[in-house]
């Protein structure tokens, strides 16, 4: 896996659990059976999306920060 840190640090947390959605071909990060977080495979079973559940104003956030470094990228 080539976001292997990841992994490691979310399953050291207390009560998450992982498993492979295999319809989407997500493997996904849940506490109480509540998803979390997701790496998403693509069709050879690479990463190539990691997403986060986020509080609103987090997420407004981070979204923010993406779209001006992206900007910042294609300038």
């Amino acid at each position: 896996m080539k976001y292997e840190w990841i992994d490691e640090y979310l399953l050291k947390m207390p009560g998450v659990t992982q498993n492979l959605q295999k319809d989407w071909n997500w493997i996904r990060y849940q506490i109480g059976g509540k998803m979390f977080a997701a790496i998403c495979l693509d069709d050879n079973d690479k990463p190539y999306y990691i997403t986060f559940k986020l509080e609103p104003l987090e997420g407004d956030f981070w979204r923010k920060q993406y779209e001006h470094n992206s900007r910042l990228l294609h300038e």
